[in-house]
């Protein structure tokens, strides 16, 4: 980065020593003066105390051993600060370079770790080396742009251990860094030149995220912090850093397991959208790397991620890819409780939903499919029921031909079922068009399903939702009776209307106004159309009033239904639901 270039700068430096060196000027000229061991002998004094209990002795100071201590490490060269820490003790050495590492800028401090670490490697002393604490204290205590520029000091200084130490004590679990500081790192480092370091970096950090599990992250850190996916988008939106990580590594066989185990867990921890690693996994990997991922996350509170990964799959184009996602799919334990919701997504085409649902020539494509990859015959029995059921897009005369490619009866029956219910729904509460339940019940009975008929009419007249039909559905099924009547389905369309007009607990006295509005207005048509019963004739309406609402047991409600009839003009229908009552 430009800022973490200019922060190696000499000016920067200078300025850094001067405010250093006059923070710490008064009182502590003498630190930098004095021999060391007799610096170490000062130290303990004030640590022991001197003469206690005689007039002009002296109580212990740590506190003021520790200062003067600090004051050494930022005052004195770093060449003596290296030579020096042989005289110290073990622990006095390591606060005493880490202190340097932490208060002296960041050039400073990789000088200070690189000439240690030659020190150390040299050196014969048994004690364990100095430099582990500069480099743990660097990587976790100094601000992200000051360890890239370390790193890239150290890497200019061909010191690859050094690189790999802090990398490492970045991204273990006691370094209390986030994975948004690991995101930001990975970008600075990039922009300091070291790209090899910054791939290696991620590799690491993405580890670290599945071995240590950073779902069970402190709920005192903001969610957010343990994002790394969301973060490098954040950082970089434009790029598309983890899947180009992911296609990389899933290249290697040897990596291919722990990659998807870890896809799988920045998936779950992703907190803001869109998810591009979620599309990416969908629509580009393949069906073992779909199936491996998805089965890590069908539990909750993750199972929407994995239903969101299901949806990209199921928007692909080739029915090959289909068919073989299907099939790890079905044969997956984690998975194959899931395939129906896998198989119904397909047919809705996935994310891809608004350009409607697979034809039934691309439905048959994927029955072929299937069968071509061996795929067991359940998933084809599932298809279709799928397929058959998915009333949303479709005209009636695909309805009619989908359910009839469900084989077993009892799956049709079912089937039939839920189509019914759901497209008296689709007509009654979406504002579907009349022609499509029309066309449906004029399919089924070209194809001698007389079963599902009845079934359509009954949910569309009765339905099995207990909650009351949206206002206007009166009006809705007069619609569709007539045009019935008008394609030469007069039975169904009587039947249609009886079921409604019986249920007084659901049709309202304004409705049944309706309903014979809408019936009065096709008995003005004589002739031909009259003749062969493409209408109700007026006597049969005035009988369907008399059979259904003059036989309504509450009598208040059937006494306001007469009054709305009358107050419509419709006098003849008012007095026939009377009539039937003498």
């Amino acid at each position: 980065m430009t800022d973490g270039h200019t922060a190696g700068g000499s000016d920067t430096l200078n300025a850094s020593e001067s405010e250093d060196a006059e923070a710490w000027s008064f009182g502590y000229e003498w630190v930098t003066t004095c021999r060391v061991d007799a610096f170490v002998k000062r130290v303990q004094a004030m640590r022991e105390g001197e003469d206690q209990g005689t007039e002009g002795g002296e109580k212990p100071r740590p506190a003021t051993a520790i200062r003067v201590l600090h004051a050494f490490a930022v005052r004195r060269p770093i060449d003596q600060l290296i030579e020096s820490a042989r005289y110290f003790d073990y622990r006095d050495a390591a606060n005493v370079l880490a202190t340097a590492a932490l208060a002296r800028n960041i050039m400073q401090a990789a000088d200070l770790a690189i000439r240690q670490w030659d020190a150390e490697r040299d050196s014969e002393d048994e004690r364990p080396r100095l430099t582990d604490g500069v480099i743990h204290d660097i990587a976790c205590q100094r601000t992200v742009l000051d360890v890239a520029v370390f790193i890239r000091e150290c890497r200019r200084a061909g010191k690859r251990d050094l690189v790999d130490r802090t990398m490492s004590a970045f991204t273990e679990p006691g370094s209390g860094r986030t994975n948004l500081d690991k995101a930001l790192l990975y970008i600075a480092l990039r922009d300091e030149k070291c790209a090899e370091e910054a791939a290696e970096f991620l590799r690491q950090a993405l580890v670290a995220i599945t071995r240590n599990g950073s779902l069970q992250a402190s709920d005192t850190v903001p969610r957010e912090f343990h994002d790394l996916a969301g973060a490098l988008h954040h950082l970089s939106p434009s790029e598309r850093i983890l899947e180009e990580w992911v296609d990389a590594q899933l290249q290697h066989d040897d990596y291919v397991h722990d990659t998807r185990r870890i896809i799988a867990q920045l998936i779950a921890t992703r907190t803001d959208s869109p998810d591009t690693l979620v599309e990416h996994v969908g629509k580009r990997r393949s069906r073992y790397d779909i199936a491996e991922i998805c089965g890590q996350l069908t539990k909750p509170p993750y199972s929407e991620k994995c239903a969101a990964i299901r949806r990209h799959a199921a928007s692909r184009d080739k029915m090959e890819d289909l068919a073989e996602i299907v099939r790890i799919w079905y044969e997956s334990d984690a998975l194959s409780r899931t395939t129906r919701e896998l198989l119904a997504d397909i047919v809705a085409r996935g994310t891809e939903q608004d350009a409607g649902p697979r034809s039934p020539k691309e439905l048959d494509r994927l029955d072929t499919a299937l069968s071509n990859v061996n795929a067991p015959p359940e998933c084809r029995r599932l298809l279709r029921i799928a397929a058959a059921v998915h009333t949303d897009g479709r005209p009636g005369a695909d309805l009619v031909a989908l359910l009839d490619k469900v084989e077993r009866p009892r799956d049709r029956n079912r089937a039939a079922q839920t189509i019914a219910r759901r497209l008296a729904a689709r007509v009654l509460e979406d504002g579907a068009e009349a022609d499509v339940f029309v066309e449906y019940v004029r399919g089924l009975r070209d194809s001698g399903r007389a079963e599902a008929v009845y079934l359509s009419c009954k949910e569309l007249a009765d339905p099995s939702d207990p909650v009351r039909p949206p206002e206007g559905s009166g009006a809705v099924i007069a619609e569709i009776a007539a045009r019935l009547y008008a394609v030469g389905l007069g039975r169904d369309g009587w039947d249609l209307l009886e079921r409604c007009l019986e249920n007084e607990q659901r049709v309202t006295p304004q409705e049944v106004a309706s309903i014979v509005d809408r019936l009065r207005a096709d008995t003005v048509r004589e002739g031909e159309a009259a003749r062969e019963g493409h209408v109700m004739q007026e006597e049969d309406r005035h009988f369907l009033l008399r059979a259904t609402v003059g036989r309504w047991s509450d009598a208040h409600r059937r006494e306001e239904a007469v009054e709305e009839l009358s107050r419509k003009g419709f006098d003849a229908e008012a007095r026939e639901v009377i009539r039937s009552l003498r």
